[in-house]
């Protein structure tokens, strides 16, 4: 014959079973930073070029060979992660390889004038022919081009706000 106590203790236990269960479950599915959004080597090519400004400011720029650019900027870039992915088009990125190209990303020439040592650019370079890590000090006039066209299409994760902002000239004050 079970007593009273015997029945709320089997009672508890079987409750906290369930909701250690509830929680095993609900767990089991969701890795921390799952549902971040990623670009990862695909087609042959992978760029990740990491800058940290004079001003401590960091920003993340990811781009594959099927043509995703990733972005993050701040504490996420600082921490190696991204908050926006996007699509490069065919012509943006075929300029960035000629760009690569031109400015000896493949060939590992990438001038480093060490002024101002604040500024630190990290890159990785994988292609078929092979793969690069570079540590840039200072300003390089090889890297900001290439900066430059990223920054242009991770621009449009902004757009969205930019396009409820109200025309110039549409408001008027009386």
């Amino acid at each position: 014959m079970m007593t009273l106590r015997r029945a709320r203790r089997a009672t508890v236990t079987v409750i906290a079973a369930a909701v250690v269960w509830a929680i095993v479950a609900g767990c089991a599915g969701k890795s921390p930073g799952l549902d971040r959004p990623e670009v990862v080597f695909a087609e042959g090519f992978y760029l990740e070029l990491w800058i940290l400004g004079q001003d401590r400011y960091a920003t993340l720029y990811r781009v594959n060979g099927a043509r995703r650019l990733g972005f993050g900027g701040g504490p996420d870039a600082f921490n190696r992660r991204i908050n926006w992915v996007g699509t490069l088009t065919d012509q943006q990125y075929t300029e960035l390889q000629d760009l690569l190209e031109r400015h000896g990303w493949f060939a590992g020439t990438v001038n480093s004038p060490g002024e101002p040592p604040e500024r630190i650019t990290r890159v990785r370079l994988r292609w078929p022919g092979g793969s690069r890590r570079l540590k840039v000090i200072g300003d390089s006039a090889d890297i900001e081009p290439v900066r430059e066209l990223l920054d242009g299409v991770a621009r449009r994760r902004l757009q969205r706000d930019l396009d409820r902002l109200p025309e110039a000239g549409d408001v008027r004050y009386k």
